[in-house]
């Protein structure tokens, strides 16, 4: 291959690579919502719509997501190790609005 012939083809996929690069940018810029922020409105992403269980699975103590089929935190801890007020709340599932505060709650039944 001579000289011209890879100028050229390094021309041409120097234009390709470019051209990708600008769709690129315009297709995120087209399907990305970055509206301004509202009074009263979060504009991050966070655990905070989702509600934790702090609930018994057997004698040990478990969390769900809301909806969820599977634990998102397994404990050790048995439910009858506690006193009775604090067992009937945790069978009867006991709801938290971040998972700070249901990891809080563990720490707290689980030392």
């Amino acid at each position: 291959m001579n000289t011209r012939n890879f100028k050229r083809l390094f021309y041409i996929t120097s234009v390709i690579v470019l051209a990708s690069v600008i769709a690129s940018a315009v297709i995120i810029e087209l399907t990305t919502d970055i509206s301004p922020k509202k009074e009263g409105e979060d504009n991050h992403f966070s655990e905070a719509s989702e509600v934790y269980i702090l609930t018994s699975d057997g004698d040990r103590i478990v969390a769900y997501v809301r909806g969820g089929t599977r634990p998102c935190v397994e404990t050790t801890t048995a439910v009858s190790s506690l006193p009775l007020d604090v067992q009937k709340r945790i069978n009867a599932g006991i709801e938290y609005s971040s998972r700070e505060e249901l990891l809080r709650a563990i720490e707290e039944y689980c030392s």
